[in-house]
C-alpha cells in the first residue's frame, strides 16, 4: 500500500479523531443515563446499547493508550483500516439497538467516513464507506423482519449510502489534491534547501573573498577565503551566519580606508593594499546589496599575487631583452674605454693626478659592468617548476656549501623549528636570494663584531588561520635607521661606495615570483632580521 505523505499532518487529524471517538461514548452514555425515557437512545434493545457503548469506550481508551498515531503511520495504513471497520461496526449496532436509521445515529458514519477519505490512501477510503453503506442496509431489513410495526427505512438507507460513497470520494479527491501540494512543496524546500547549501558551499570554496559589511562598517559574514586573507576571525558565527549581527567585528582599517575612498568615488578603481606587513597584495570592489545606499555593502577581494606574479615574469622576460640590447650596446664601448684606460695606465711618464683619474675611470667601468652583470643574471633566470624541499635539510647543505666556497671567517647556524618544515620555491632563485642575504649580514656582522656570524631561524609561523614557513636571517650588525629602511628594497638603492643597489630589490623580487614576501625588521636587541614568508607548499601557485 502507498505510504502517507502527509504524516504530521495525519497524525494531528488522528489525534483528533481519537478524542472524537471518546467524545461521542461519553455523551451518548452521559444522554442516556439522564434522559433514557425522553430520547430515543436504547429505545429498541438498552441492554446492547450499554454493551456497545462500554465495549466502544474500552477500545478507544486501548487506541489512545497503546497505539500511537506515529506508529500507525509508520507501520501500516492496514492498522487504520481496522480501527475504521470497528468504529463502523459499533456505530451500526448503537444505531441498531435505537430503531435504526429513523433515529439519525446512522449520520456518525459521515464523521468516520470523512476520516477515512482522508487518512487512508488509496482504494481502501471506498472499500470503508461500502462497509459502512452494507452495514446500514443490513441494519434495517433486519429490524424489518425482527420489529412488528415498524415501518422500513430503506429508501432513508440507500440515501445515507449514497452520501457515505460522495462524501468518501470527495475527500479522497481533496486528500489526493492536498498530498500532492504537498509533496510538490516539500519538493520545491528541498531544492530550496539544496540550492542553498549549494551556493554556501560555492561562496566558501571560491578563491574570491567576500564579505558583507552593514552601514555601521561592522562584518555580518565573510567566506573562507576572505577569513584568510584578512584574518577575520574564521570562528565567529558573525563570519558564517548572514544576519546574524550578534558578534560582529569591525574591518580593518586599511579596507576600511579603501571603503570610505570607494564611497567618495564609486566609479574610480582603488589601488591595492595588504591587510598585514606579510599578507597577500589584494584588490577590493564594493557593491551594495539593495540599490539604495542605506543597505549593506558586498565587498569582493581578490588576491592579485598569481597577477603579479605574472606580470613579474612579463617584466622580467621584457628586462631581459632590454638587458640583451643593452649588453650589447654598450659592453662594447664599456669595454673599450676600460681598455684604453688600463692602457693610459701603463704609459709612462703618466703624472698622479692622471693616474688617479684612470683608476678612477677603471673603478666606474667595474661599477657600471657590475650593474650589467647582475641585471642580466636576474632577467636569465630559467623559468623552473618550484619544488618542494625539506626547509631544514636544504637550508643545512646551502649553508655548508657556502662556507666552504666563501672561506667564511664565522659560523653560519641553521635552527628550524619543527625540521618537518616544507616550502615550495624555485631552487635556484632561492640560492640567490639567500647569496644576497648572506653576504650581506655577514659582512656588517664582520664590521660590528669582528666576527662573520650569521644564524638562520625559522619554522612554523601563524598566517591567517593557517600555519606557513617562515624563515629569519639575523646577523650581528646594527642595523640601519629608520630613513634607509623606508628605501631598502628600492633599485639603486645602496650605502656602499662599491655596491650596485640591486641585491635587495632582486632578492625582495625573486620571492615574489615564488609567492613569499621579504621584509626586514629590528629584533629586540636591535639586531637586523630579513624575514621571508612563504605561502603555504599546499596553496601555492605553481
Amino acid at each position: 500500500m502507498e505510504a502517507n505523505p502527509l504524516p504530521e499532518q495525519n497524525i494531528r487529524i488522528l489525534q483528533i479523531y481519537n478524542i472524537y471517538r471518546l467524545l461521542l461514548v461519553l455523551v451518548l452514555l452521559a444522554t442516556f443515563l439522564t434522559s433514557a425515557t425522553t430520547t430515543q437512545l436504547g429505545i429498541h434493545d438498552p441492554d446492547l446499547f450499554m454493551d456497545v457503548l462500554l465495549a466502544y469506550g474500552i477500545f478507544g481508551m486501548l487506541v489512545i493508550a497503546l497505539i500511537t498515531p506515529s506508529r500507525t503511520f509508520s507501520s501500516s495504513q492496514y492498522l487504520l483500516s481496522a480501527l475504521f471497520i470497528v468504529d463502523i461496526f459499533a456505530i451500526g449496532f448503537i444505531t441498531y439497538s435505537c430503531r435504526g436509521v429513523v433515529s439519525g445515529l446512522g449520520l456518525l458514519h459521515l464523521v468516520t467516513i470523512a476520516a477515512g477519505g482522508i487518512l487512508v490512501v488509496g482504494r481502501i477510503s471506498t472499500f470503508l464507506a461500502a462497509i459502512a453503506s452494507i452495514v446500514t442496509i443490513y441494519g434495517e431489513v433486519y429490524l424489518s423482519f425482527t420489529t412488528d410495526g415498524l415501518a422500513n427505512q430503506y429508501v432513508q438507507s440507500g440515501l445515507l449510502g449514497a452520501l457515505l460513497f460522495a462524501t468518501s470520494l470527495f475527500l479522497q479527491t481533496l486528500a489526493e489534491r492536498m498530498r500532492r501540494s504537498a509533496m510538490l512543496t516539500a519538493e520545491q524546500a528541498t531544492s530550496i534547501v539544496n540550492l542553498e547549501q549549494l551556493n554556501h558551499l560555492i561562496i566558501q570554496r571560491m578563491r574570491t573573498g567576500i564579505v558583507v559589511v552593514d552601514t555601521r562598517g561592522k562584518v555580518i559574514t565573510a567566506n573562507d577565503a576572505a577569513n584568510r586573507m584578512l584574518s577575520l576571525n574564521a570562528s565567529s558565527d558573525a563570519t558564517k551566519n548572514l544576519g546574524n549581527p550578534t558578534d560582529t567585528q569591525p574591518l580593518p582599517e586599511v579596507l576600511k580606508k579603501h571603503l570610505e575612498m570607494w564611497r567618495e568615488s564609486p566609479g574610480k578603481r582603488l589601488p591595492t593594499f595588504r591587510s598585514r606587513k606579510s599578507g597577500p597584495q589584494l584588490q577590493a570592489s564594493f557593491a551594495y546589496l539593495n540599490p539604495n545606499s542605506d543597505s549593506s555593502i558586498l565587498v569582493f577581494l581578490e588576491d592579485s599575487s598569481q597577477f603579479i606574479q605574472r606580470v613579474r615574469q612579463m617584466k622580467l622576460a621584457s628586462l631581459g631583452r632590454l638587458t640583451a640590447s643593452i649588453a650589447h650596446e654598450i659592453r662594447n664601448p664599456l669595454g673599450a674605454i676600460s681598455h684604453a684606460s688600463q692602457l693610459l695606465q701603463e704609459a709612462e711618464g703618466l703624472t698622479d693626478a692622471d693616474r688617479r683619474l684612470v683608476d678612477i675611470i677603471l673603478n666606474h667601468c667595474a661599477r657600471v659592468n657590475l650593474i650589467i652583470e647582475d641585471v642580466l643574471h636576474m632577467s636569465r633566470q630559467k623559468q623552473d617548476s618550484a619544488e618542494r624541499i625539506n626547509l631544514h635539510d636544504w637550508l643545512t647543505e646551502f649553508v655548508a656549501g657556502y662556507c666552504e666556497s666563501h672561506e667564511v671567517n664565522g659560523t653560519v647556524t641553521v635552527d628550524i623549528k619543527p625540521r618537518s618544515t616544507e616550502v615550495r620555491v624555485i631552487t635556484s632563485q632561492f640560492e640567490q636570494i639567500l647569496n644576497n642575504l648572506l653576504e650581506n649580514g655577514l659582512r656588517y656582522s664582520q664590521r660590528a663584531t669582528g666576527t662573520a656570524d650569521l644564524k638562520l631561524k625559522g619554522g612554523l609561523g601563524r598566517k591567517s588561520d593557517q600555519s606557513t614557513p617562515v624563515l629569519h636571517v639575523i646577523d650581528e650588525g646594527q642595523g640601519v635607521d629608520a630613513a634607509t629602511e623606508e628605501r631598502l628594497f628600492e633599485p639603486f638603492h645602496t650605502t656602499e661606495a662599491t655596491g650596485t643597489g640591486l641585491g635587495l630589490y632582486i632578492s625582495k623580487e625573486l620571492c615574489e615570483a615564488n609567492q613569499a614576501q621579504l621584509s626586514y625588521r629590528r629584533t629586540r636587541k636591535g639586531k637586523s632580521c630579513f624575514s621571508i614568508h612563504f605561502s603555504h607548499p599546499d596553496r601555492n601557485v605553481n
